[in-house]
């Protein structure tokens, strides 16, 4: 799981798309394009006309907005691995791009303050 998805609670795979669209701030269409999927299949899904995805459909969910292909698929929380460096990297990037002005401003200041921090206790301030 990731995002503000609920824990312990199984939403239908409409609540499920319901909330990334909601938690990402777009509309339907603008979900749909950026999936390269139809308004229509979005409106089927969000309806619960459509009740199920493809498994590419849900790792191209996860690879764009972060939510786990595995909670998308079947709405339980993703069986817990320990992430690579790489994939913890990779995922990373993905959320910094994106991340509106205010919140890279932050992101910004926080990794500023670790380098600081590593500075002064590498020279024993």
């Amino acid at each position: 799981m990731n995002k503000k998805q609920k824990c312990g609670t199984s939403l239908t795979l409409g609540e499920r798309i319901r909330q990334i669209i909601t938690a990402q701030n777009l509309k339907q269409v603008d979900f749909a394009r950026e999936l390269g999927i139809s308004a229509n299949y979005v409106y089927l899904l969000t309806s619960g006309r459509k009740s199920t995805v493809s498994e590419p459909l849900a790792r191209l969910i996860e690879s764009t907005y972060g939510y786990s292909a595995h909670w998308v698929l079947t709405g339980l929380p993703p069986e817990k691995r320990r992430e690579t460096a790489g994939e913890l990297q990779e995922d990373t990037i993905q959320q910094v791009r994106r991340m509106n002005e205010q919140d890279l401003r932050a992101v910004a200041a926080f990794i500023r303050s670790l380098e600081s921090k590593r500075m002064s206790e590498s020279t024993g301030e």
